[in-house]
Protein backbone atom coordinates (compact mmCIF):
# COMPACT_ATOMS: atom_id res chain seq x y z
CA UNK A 1 0.00 0.00 0.00
CA UNK A 2 0.85 2.99 -0.60
CA UNK A 3 1.80 6.37 1.74
CA UNK A 4 -0.82 8.65 1.76
CA UNK A 5 0.37 11.85 1.17
CA UNK A 6 -0.30 14.14 4.68
CA UNK A 7 -2.63 17.36 5.20
CA UNK A 8 -0.12 19.62 7.12
CA UNK A 9 -1.71 21.48 10.07
CA UNK A 10 -0.79 24.97 8.05
CA UNK A 11 -2.58 23.33 4.69
CA UNK A 12 -5.63 22.96 6.77
CA UNK A 13 -5.69 26.56 8.41
CA UNK A 14 -5.44 27.96 4.87
CA UNK A 15 -8.22 25.73 3.63
CA UNK A 16 -10.34 26.33 6.62
CA UNK A 17 -10.00 30.11 6.40
CA UNK A 18 -10.82 29.31 2.72
CA UNK A 19 -14.21 27.94 3.50
CA UNK A 20 -14.90 30.09 6.62
CA UNK A 21 -17.19 29.35 9.62
CA UNK A 22 -14.69 27.85 12.14
CA UNK A 23 -12.01 24.95 12.71
CA UNK A 24 -12.71 21.43 10.45
CA UNK A 25 -12.27 18.08 11.07
CA UNK A 26 -10.59 16.09 7.96
CA UNK A 27 -11.55 12.64 7.69
CA UNK A 28 -10.00 10.69 4.67
CA UNK A 29 -12.33 9.23 2.57
CA UNK A 30 -11.19 8.01 -0.58
CA UNK A 31 -7.00 7.68 -2.44
CA UNK A 32 -6.63 6.61 -6.03
CA UNK A 33 -3.11 5.65 -5.00
CA UNK A 34 -4.45 3.12 -2.00
CA UNK A 35 -8.03 2.27 -2.90
CA UNK A 36 -7.88 2.58 -6.56
CA UNK A 37 -7.87 5.59 -9.54
CA UNK A 38 -11.59 3.43 -9.96
CA UNK A 39 -14.82 6.10 -10.73
CA UNK A 40 -17.13 3.33 -8.72
CA UNK A 41 -14.55 3.04 -6.08
CA UNK A 42 -14.94 6.78 -5.57
CA UNK A 43 -18.40 6.72 -5.61
CA UNK A 44 -18.57 4.17 -2.91
CA UNK A 45 -16.66 5.92 -0.65
CA UNK A 46 -17.29 9.43 -1.03
CA UNK A 47 -21.18 9.82 -2.26
CA UNK A 48 -23.69 11.16 0.43
CA UNK A 49 -20.65 12.12 2.91
CA UNK A 50 -21.54 15.70 2.85
CA UNK A 51 -19.11 18.68 2.12
CA UNK A 52 -15.52 17.42 0.76
CA UNK A 53 -12.15 18.51 -0.36
CA UNK A 54 -10.86 16.93 -2.98
CA UNK A 55 -6.91 17.25 -3.53
CA UNK A 56 -4.48 16.48 -6.58
CA UNK A 57 -0.84 15.85 -6.01
CA UNK A 58 0.72 15.70 -9.07
CA UNK A 59 4.37 14.77 -10.12
CA UNK A 60 5.70 18.25 -10.43
CA UNK A 61 5.18 18.71 -6.61
CA UNK A 62 2.05 21.16 -7.14
CA UNK A 63 -1.34 20.56 -4.98
CA UNK A 64 -4.34 21.77 -5.78
CA UNK A 65 -8.17 20.81 -5.63
CA UNK A 66 -11.25 21.63 -4.73
CA UNK A 67 -14.11 22.41 -2.39
CA UNK A 68 -17.84 21.41 -1.98
CA UNK A 69 -20.13 21.71 0.96
CA UNK A 70 -22.21 19.26 -1.17
CA UNK A 71 -22.33 15.53 -1.37
CA UNK A 72 -21.18 13.81 -4.17
CA UNK A 73 -23.68 11.62 -6.26
CA UNK A 74 -23.14 9.16 -9.16
CA UNK A 75 -24.85 10.99 -11.74
CA UNK A 76 -25.09 10.68 -15.08
CA UNK A 77 -23.69 14.29 -16.21
CA UNK A 78 -25.99 16.43 -14.30
CA UNK A 79 -24.86 19.61 -13.05
CA UNK A 80 -25.45 20.55 -9.01
CA UNK A 81 -25.59 24.13 -7.45
CA UNK A 82 -23.58 25.36 -4.54
CA UNK A 83 -23.03 28.25 -3.74
CA UNK A 84 -19.75 27.82 -1.52
CA UNK A 85 -18.10 25.73 -3.56
CA UNK A 86 -14.28 26.84 -5.08
CA UNK A 87 -11.05 25.47 -6.66
CA UNK A 88 -7.46 26.42 -5.39
CA UNK A 89 -4.16 25.89 -5.23
CA UNK A 90 -2.20 25.20 -2.50
CA UNK A 91 1.16 24.55 -3.05
CA UNK A 92 4.01 24.22 -5.32
CA UNK A 93 7.55 23.96 -6.22
CA UNK A 94 8.23 27.38 -7.62
CA UNK A 95 6.96 29.41 -4.52
CA UNK A 96 3.52 30.55 -5.94
CA UNK A 97 1.32 31.31 -2.72
CA UNK A 98 -2.15 29.55 -1.88
CA UNK A 99 -4.84 31.10 -3.81
CA UNK A 100 -8.61 30.49 -4.07
CA UNK A 101 -10.28 30.38 -6.99
CA UNK A 102 -14.41 31.24 -6.19
CA UNK A 103 -17.40 30.40 -8.12
CA UNK A 104 -18.96 32.83 -10.63
CA UNK A 105 -21.83 29.92 -11.85
CA UNK A 106 -22.76 28.64 -9.00
CA UNK A 107 -25.74 26.38 -10.85
CA UNK A 108 -22.97 24.28 -12.42
CA UNK A 109 -20.75 24.21 -9.70
CA UNK A 110 -20.80 20.42 -9.46
CA UNK A 111 -21.07 17.56 -12.38
CA UNK A 112 -22.46 14.34 -11.34
CA UNK A 113 -21.10 11.22 -13.07
CA UNK A 114 -21.12 7.71 -12.04
CA UNK A 115 -17.77 7.34 -14.51
CA UNK A 116 -15.78 10.24 -13.21
CA UNK A 117 -14.00 10.94 -10.13
CA UNK A 118 -14.76 14.23 -8.43
CA UNK A 119 -15.80 16.95 -11.04
CA UNK A 120 -16.11 20.81 -10.63
CA UNK A 121 -17.69 23.45 -12.99
CA UNK A 122 -19.54 22.64 -16.76
CA UNK A 123 -16.32 23.49 -18.41
CA UNK A 124 -15.37 21.07 -16.73
CA UNK A 125 -12.68 23.23 -14.62
CA UNK A 126 -11.37 19.93 -12.32
CA UNK A 127 -12.67 16.88 -14.04
CA UNK A 128 -9.77 14.43 -11.74
CA UNK A 129 -10.28 11.39 -13.88
CA UNK A 130 -12.36 9.05 -15.60
CA UNK A 131 -13.04 5.62 -16.39
CA UNK A 132 -10.68 2.83 -14.52
CA UNK A 133 -7.05 4.28 -14.49
CA UNK A 134 -4.74 1.83 -13.60
CA UNK A 135 -0.74 2.00 -12.74
CA UNK A 136 2.33 -0.59 -14.59
CA UNK A 137 3.69 -0.25 -11.23
CA UNK A 138 3.56 1.10 -7.94
CA UNK A 139 6.28 3.47 -8.79
CA UNK A 140 4.89 4.98 -11.71
CA UNK A 141 2.15 8.24 -11.66
CA UNK A 142 -1.49 8.13 -12.06
CA UNK A 143 -1.47 9.12 -16.04
CA UNK A 144 -4.78 10.97 -15.32
CA UNK A 145 -7.25 11.91 -18.09
CA UNK A 146 -7.83 14.93 -16.34
CA UNK A 147 -9.46 18.31 -17.89
CA UNK A 148 -9.10 21.58 -16.54
CA UNK A 149 -11.62 23.95 -19.07
CA UNK A 150 -11.99 27.14 -17.41
CA UNK A 151 -15.67 28.42 -16.98
CA UNK A 152 -17.73 27.82 -14.34
CA UNK A 153 -14.47 28.99 -11.80
CA UNK A 154 -12.61 32.70 -11.91
CA UNK A 155 -10.08 30.96 -13.65
CA UNK A 156 -8.39 31.27 -16.68
CA UNK A 157 -6.32 28.87 -18.96
CA UNK A 158 -3.01 30.63 -17.45
CA UNK A 159 -3.48 29.81 -14.27
CA UNK A 160 -4.33 25.83 -15.20
CA UNK A 161 -0.92 26.03 -16.48
CA UNK A 162 0.25 27.35 -13.43
CA UNK A 163 -1.69 25.28 -11.06
CA UNK A 164 -0.83 22.38 -12.31
CA UNK A 165 2.61 23.45 -13.40
CA UNK A 166 2.08 21.90 -17.05
CA UNK A 167 0.92 18.25 -16.24
CA UNK A 168 -1.86 16.42 -15.38
CA UNK A 169 -0.03 13.04 -14.18
CA UNK A 170 -0.21 12.85 -10.40
CA UNK A 171 0.79 10.84 -7.40
CA UNK A 172 -2.68 10.56 -5.71
CA UNK A 173 -6.06 12.21 -5.85
CA UNK A 174 -7.23 11.91 -1.93
CA UNK A 175 -10.87 13.24 -0.85
CA UNK A 176 -11.65 14.12 2.48
CA UNK A 177 -14.93 14.79 4.66
CA UNK A 178 -14.78 18.10 5.84
CA UNK A 179 -16.96 18.80 9.32
CA UNK A 180 -17.67 21.74 11.85
CA UNK A 181 -15.82 21.05 15.14
CA UNK A 182 -15.67 24.16 17.47
CA UNK A 183 -18.15 27.01 17.99
CA UNK A 184 -17.15 30.43 17.34
CA UNK A 185 -15.04 31.75 20.74
CA UNK A 186 -16.70 34.36 22.12
CA UNK A 187 -14.73 36.95 24.47
CA UNK A 188 -15.93 38.37 27.55
CA UNK A 189 -14.83 42.08 26.91
CA UNK A 190 -14.67 43.24 23.05
CA UNK A 191 -11.75 43.75 21.54
CA UNK A 192 -12.69 47.20 20.06
CA UNK A 193 -15.03 49.54 22.09
CA UNK A 194 -17.41 51.30 19.69
CA UNK A 195 -18.77 54.04 22.77
CA UNK A 196 -21.98 53.29 21.99
CA UNK A 197 -25.10 51.82 23.65
CA UNK A 198 -26.46 48.34 22.84
CA UNK A 199 -27.16 47.57 19.48
CA UNK A 200 -30.62 47.88 19.08
CA UNK A 201 -33.29 50.35 17.10
CA UNK A 202 -31.86 53.50 19.65
CA UNK A 203 -28.72 52.98 18.61
CA UNK A 204 -29.44 52.81 14.94
CA UNK A 205 -31.71 56.13 14.92
CA UNK A 206 -28.52 57.71 16.49
CA UNK A 207 -25.80 56.68 14.28
CA UNK A 208 -28.14 57.53 11.64
CA UNK A 209 -29.16 60.98 12.97
CA UNK A 210 -25.30 61.93 13.11
CA UNK A 211 -24.64 60.93 9.86
CA UNK A 212 -27.54 63.03 8.29
CA UNK A 213 -25.87 65.76 10.37
CA UNK A 214 -22.86 65.18 9.48
CA UNK A 215 -20.69 68.55 8.03
CA UNK A 216 -17.10 68.32 7.72
CA UNK A 217 -15.31 69.99 10.76
CA UNK A 218 -18.37 71.11 11.83
CA UNK A 219 -16.81 71.15 15.56
CA UNK A 220 -14.21 73.29 14.32
CA UNK A 221 -16.44 76.14 13.50
CA UNK A 222 -16.18 75.48 9.94
CA UNK A 223 -18.70 77.01 7.77
CA UNK A 224 -21.18 74.43 5.42
CA UNK A 225 -20.65 76.27 2.09
CA UNK A 226 -16.70 76.03 2.78
CA UNK A 227 -16.57 72.54 1.99
CA UNK A 228 -20.04 70.82 1.14
CA UNK A 229 -19.15 67.58 1.08
CA UNK A 230 -15.96 64.91 1.13
CA UNK A 231 -15.35 61.98 -0.73
CA UNK A 232 -14.53 58.42 0.18
CA UNK A 233 -13.28 56.75 -2.84
CA UNK A 234 -13.46 52.45 -2.65
CA UNK A 235 -11.06 50.64 -4.41
CA UNK A 236 -10.00 46.83 -4.05
CA UNK A 237 -9.68 43.75 -6.08
CA UNK A 238 -12.54 42.44 -8.42
CA UNK A 239 -15.13 41.16 -6.42
CA UNK A 240 -14.56 42.15 -2.59
CA UNK A 241 -17.88 44.44 -2.79
CA UNK A 242 -16.99 47.96 -3.43
CA UNK A 243 -20.18 48.68 -5.15
CA UNK A 244 -22.40 46.49 -2.68
CA UNK A 245 -21.24 48.91 0.51
CA UNK A 246 -22.81 51.62 -1.25
CA UNK A 247 -25.61 49.53 -2.07
CA UNK A 248 -25.86 48.82 1.28
CA UNK A 249 -25.86 52.63 2.65
CA UNK A 250 -28.12 53.78 0.01
CA UNK A 251 -30.84 51.15 1.14
CA UNK A 252 -30.41 51.84 4.71
CA UNK A 253 -31.39 55.72 3.82
CA UNK A 254 -34.10 54.75 1.24
CA UNK A 255 -35.60 52.06 3.70
CA UNK A 256 -35.88 49.42 0.63
CA UNK A 257 -33.25 47.45 -1.13
CA UNK A 258 -31.36 49.20 -3.69
CA UNK A 259 -29.21 48.18 -6.42
CA UNK A 260 -28.31 51.63 -7.91
CA UNK A 261 -24.50 50.64 -7.80
CA UNK A 262 -24.09 47.23 -10.25
CA UNK A 263 -22.70 44.66 -7.96
CA UNK A 264 -22.71 40.92 -8.91
CA UNK A 265 -20.18 38.18 -9.46
CA UNK A 266 -17.52 38.14 -12.36
CA UNK A 267 -14.12 37.04 -12.86
CA UNK A 268 -13.41 41.12 -14.55
CA UNK A 269 -14.62 44.13 -13.04
CA UNK A 270 -17.85 44.85 -13.08
CA UNK A 271 -17.32 48.68 -12.48
CA UNK A 272 -15.74 50.36 -15.56
CA UNK A 273 -16.29 53.58 -14.82
CA UNK A 274 -15.48 56.50 -12.08
CA UNK A 275 -18.44 56.37 -10.62
CA UNK A 276 -19.72 59.25 -7.89
CA UNK A 277 -22.51 58.32 -5.91
CA UNK A 278 -24.99 60.37 -3.50
CA UNK A 279 -26.89 59.03 -0.61
CA UNK A 280 -30.13 61.15 -0.60
CA UNK A 281 -31.84 61.55 3.18
CA UNK A 282 -34.97 64.06 3.88
CA UNK A 283 -34.98 65.12 0.06
CA UNK A 284 -31.32 66.45 -0.02
CA UNK A 285 -28.20 64.88 -0.64
CA UNK A 286 -26.48 64.27 2.42
CA UNK A 287 -22.27 65.66 2.77
CA UNK A 288 -20.41 63.18 1.60
CA UNK A 289 -20.19 61.11 -1.31
CA UNK A 290 -18.81 57.45 -2.25
CA UNK A 291 -16.80 57.20 -5.42
CA UNK A 292 -16.44 53.50 -6.81
CA UNK A 293 -13.12 53.02 -9.15
CA UNK A 294 -12.69 49.86 -10.96
CA UNK A 295 -11.57 46.88 -9.21
CA UNK A 296 -7.67 45.58 -9.20
CA UNK A 297 -7.35 42.52 -11.17
CA UNK A 298 -4.82 40.29 -12.56
CA UNK A 299 -5.56 40.94 -16.30
CA UNK A 300 -6.13 45.11 -16.26
CA UNK A 301 -5.24 46.90 -13.23
CA UNK A 302 -5.91 50.28 -12.68
CA UNK A 303 -3.62 52.83 -13.99
CA UNK A 304 -1.42 54.89 -11.49
CA UNK A 305 -1.52 57.52 -13.40
CA UNK A 306 -5.56 57.49 -13.23
CA UNK A 307 -5.48 56.36 -9.56
CA UNK A 308 -3.38 59.66 -8.51
CA UNK A 309 -5.62 61.99 -10.91
CA UNK A 310 -8.70 60.21 -9.12
CA UNK A 311 -6.90 61.59 -5.40
CA UNK A 312 -6.23 65.15 -7.05
CA UNK A 313 -9.78 65.43 -7.96
CA UNK A 314 -8.66 65.73 -11.45
CA UNK A 315 -11.32 63.22 -12.90
CA UNK A 316 -14.83 63.70 -13.09
CA UNK A 317 -17.89 61.20 -13.01
CA UNK A 318 -18.19 58.88 -15.24
CA UNK A 319 -14.79 58.51 -17.05
CA UNK A 320 -14.63 55.49 -18.27
CA UNK A 321 -11.62 53.39 -17.68
CA UNK A 322 -9.46 52.41 -20.66
CA UNK A 323 -7.48 48.75 -20.76
CA UNK A 324 -3.72 49.69 -21.04
CA UNK A 325 -4.00 53.76 -20.90
CA UNK A 326 -4.76 56.57 -18.86
CA UNK A 327 -6.66 60.20 -18.73
CA UNK A 328 -5.13 62.56 -20.81
CA UNK A 329 -5.40 66.31 -20.11
CA UNK A 330 -7.61 66.85 -23.30
CA UNK A 331 -10.40 64.57 -22.02
CA UNK A 332 -13.60 66.08 -21.47
CA UNK A 333 -13.64 63.70 -18.05
CA UNK A 334 -10.52 65.92 -16.78
CA UNK A 335 -10.84 68.79 -14.51
CA UNK A 336 -7.78 71.11 -14.95
CA UNK A 337 -8.71 72.99 -11.79
CA UNK A 338 -9.96 70.69 -8.79
CA UNK A 339 -10.92 72.41 -5.39
CA UNK A 340 -10.69 70.96 -2.11
CA UNK A 341 -14.38 69.22 -2.56
CA UNK A 342 -13.07 67.57 -5.77
CA UNK A 343 -10.46 65.79 -3.93
CA UNK A 344 -10.24 62.15 -2.19
CA UNK A 345 -10.40 62.43 1.60
CA UNK A 346 -10.44 58.97 2.09
CA UNK A 347 -9.79 55.79 1.07
CA UNK A 348 -11.12 52.97 1.78
CA UNK A 349 -9.51 49.15 0.61
CA UNK A 350 -12.18 46.81 0.58
CA UNK A 351 -11.00 42.78 0.83
CA UNK A 352 -13.13 39.59 1.10
CA UNK A 353 -12.66 38.10 4.58
CA UNK A 354 -12.86 35.49 3.19
CA UNK A 355 -9.59 35.22 1.79
CA UNK A 356 -6.77 34.17 3.45
CA UNK A 357 -5.26 37.26 5.39
CA UNK A 358 -1.86 36.28 5.02
CA UNK A 359 -2.33 36.54 0.70
CA UNK A 360 -5.76 38.31 0.71
CA UNK A 361 -5.55 38.88 -2.97
CA UNK A 362 -3.01 37.45 -5.35
CA UNK A 363 0.65 38.66 -6.10
CA UNK A 364 -0.33 40.86 -8.89
CA UNK A 365 -3.32 42.39 -7.26
CA UNK A 366 -1.69 43.36 -4.18
CA UNK A 367 1.53 44.89 -5.86
CA UNK A 368 -0.86 46.99 -7.47
CA UNK A 369 -2.72 48.03 -4.27
CA UNK A 370 0.83 48.72 -2.61
CA UNK A 371 2.17 51.21 -4.90
CA UNK A 372 -1.55 53.05 -4.66
CA UNK A 373 -0.44 52.88 -1.09
CA UNK A 374 2.77 54.11 -1.58
CA UNK A 375 0.72 57.39 -3.58
CA UNK A 376 -1.64 57.63 -0.78
CA UNK A 377 0.99 58.05 1.90
CA UNK A 378 2.66 60.27 -0.26
CA UNK A 379 -0.42 62.22 -0.55
CA UNK A 380 -1.46 61.68 3.21
CA UNK A 381 -5.02 60.69 2.26
CA UNK A 382 -5.76 58.14 5.18
CA UNK A 383 -6.38 54.52 4.44
CA UNK A 384 -8.97 52.28 6.18
CA UNK A 385 -9.50 48.64 5.36
CA UNK A 386 -13.21 47.76 4.76
CA UNK A 387 -12.93 43.66 5.89
CA UNK A 388 -16.15 42.29 3.81
CA UNK A 389 -18.77 39.36 4.05
CA UNK A 390 -17.85 39.07 7.96
CA UNK A 391 -20.50 36.54 7.60
CA UNK A 392 -18.79 33.86 6.00
CA UNK A 393 -16.21 33.71 8.95
CA UNK A 394 -18.58 31.75 11.05
CA UNK A 395 -21.69 30.76 11.40
CA UNK A 396 -22.22 32.47 15.11
CA UNK A 397 -21.44 35.53 13.91
CA UNK A 398 -23.63 35.57 10.85
CA UNK A 399 -26.55 34.66 13.16
CA UNK A 400 -25.69 37.35 15.48
CA UNK A 401 -23.45 40.41 14.39
CA UNK A 402 -24.13 42.53 17.72
CA UNK A 403 -21.39 40.39 19.16
CA UNK A 404 -18.75 40.57 16.40
CA UNK A 405 -16.54 42.75 18.67
CA UNK A 406 -16.50 39.68 20.85
CA UNK A 407 -15.08 37.28 18.22
CA UNK A 408 -11.76 35.88 18.93
CA UNK A 409 -11.87 34.52 15.14
CA UNK A 410 -13.05 37.83 13.99
CA UNK A 411 -10.32 39.72 16.08
CA UNK A 412 -7.57 37.48 14.58
CA UNK A 413 -8.97 37.65 10.93
CA UNK A 414 -8.23 41.95 11.50
CA UNK A 415 -4.93 41.69 13.15
CA UNK A 416 -3.94 39.29 9.90
CA UNK A 417 -5.15 41.34 7.47
CA UNK A 418 -3.68 44.55 9.02
CA UNK A 419 -0.24 43.24 9.10
CA UNK A 420 -0.66 41.85 5.14
CA UNK A 421 -1.57 45.18 4.38
CA UNK A 422 0.78 47.22 6.26
CA UNK A 423 -1.62 48.83 8.36
CA UNK A 424 -2.45 49.64 12.01
CA UNK A 425 -5.55 47.34 13.41
CA UNK A 426 -7.59 49.90 14.50
CA UNK A 427 -8.05 50.70 10.84
CA UNK A 428 -9.73 47.47 9.51
CA UNK A 429 -13.57 48.00 9.68
CA UNK A 430 -15.32 44.35 9.65
CA UNK A 431 -18.63 44.86 7.48
CA UNK A 432 -21.62 42.57 6.09
CA UNK A 433 -23.44 44.11 2.73
CA UNK A 434 -26.81 43.32 2.09
CA UNK A 435 -26.98 40.54 -0.40
CA UNK A 436 -30.10 37.43 0.03
CA UNK A 437 -31.92 40.37 2.72
CA UNK A 438 -35.22 41.58 1.16
CA UNK A 439 -36.19 43.73 4.30
CA UNK A 440 -34.28 46.62 6.24
CA UNK A 441 -31.63 44.33 8.57
CA UNK A 442 -30.96 46.26 11.88
CA UNK A 443 -27.40 45.18 12.66
CA UNK A 444 -26.18 45.00 9.41
CA UNK A 445 -27.42 48.51 9.14
CA UNK A 446 -25.71 49.74 12.42
CA UNK A 447 -22.34 48.07 11.72
CA UNK A 448 -22.45 50.27 8.20
CA UNK A 449 -23.41 53.24 9.69
CA UNK A 450 -20.48 52.66 12.75
CA UNK A 451 -17.83 52.10 9.92
CA UNK A 452 -18.97 54.97 7.15
CA UNK A 453 -19.03 57.38 10.66
CA UNK A 454 -15.40 56.23 10.73
CA UNK A 455 -14.42 57.06 7.28
CA UNK A 456 -15.81 60.53 7.96
CA UNK A 457 -14.07 60.98 10.49
CA UNK A 458 -10.56 60.11 8.89
CA UNK A 459 -11.76 62.83 6.25
CA UNK A 460 -12.49 65.18 8.74
CA UNK A 461 -8.39 64.68 10.34
CA UNK A 462 -7.13 65.39 6.51
CA UNK A 463 -9.03 67.86 6.21
CA UNK A 464 -7.43 69.49 9.08
CA UNK A 465 -4.31 69.44 7.63
CA UNK A 466 -5.66 72.16 5.11
CA UNK A 467 -7.80 74.27 7.19
CA UNK A 468 -6.02 77.47 6.56
CA UNK A 469 -6.61 76.56 2.82
CA UNK A 470 -10.64 77.02 3.69
CA UNK A 471 -11.28 80.58 3.80
CA UNK A 472 -9.70 81.04 -0.11
CA UNK A 473 -11.75 78.22 -1.19
CA UNK A 474 -15.26 78.97 -0.75
CA UNK A 475 -17.65 76.69 -2.40
CA UNK A 476 -20.36 77.72 -5.23
CA UNK A 477 -23.30 76.46 -4.55
CA UNK A 478 -25.28 73.86 -6.60
CA UNK A 479 -24.95 70.39 -5.22
CA UNK A 480 -26.53 68.51 -7.81
CA UNK A 481 -24.42 69.69 -10.66
CA UNK A 482 -21.54 69.16 -9.24
CA UNK A 483 -22.74 65.82 -8.25
CA UNK A 484 -23.56 64.75 -11.46
CA UNK A 485 -20.11 66.56 -13.48
CA UNK A 486 -17.31 65.46 -10.87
Amino acid sequence: MASIKQLYEQDRDTINKWIGRGKKRYTLLYSAANNGCDPTTFHTNCDNKGPTITIVYNTNGNVYGGYTRVSWMSGSGESVYDGDAFLFFLKGTSGQKPCKFTIKAPEYALTMNKDCGPVFGKGPDLLTFQNVITKVTDSLPLPLNSVMSPGTYQISAETVTEITGGTFDAEDVVVYAVEDVAQETYLPTPWREMDLPSWNSDLLNLLKKDIEEYWPLKEMGVSEDVIPYINILLLGPVGAGKSSFFNTLNSLFRERLSIQARAGSSDTSLTKSFNVYSIISNRRPLRFRICDCRGFEDAHGVDLFDVEAILDGNIKNKYTFVDKSHITKDSPFYRRDPKMHDRIHCVAIVVDANNDPDYPMTEHVQEQIKKTQELMNQKGVPQLILMNKIDGLSESVRGDLSRIFHSQEVKERVEKLAHSLRLPPYTVLPMKNIDTEQRINTNVNILALYNLRQMLRAADDYLLNYLDEFSGDKFEPNYEKSSDTM
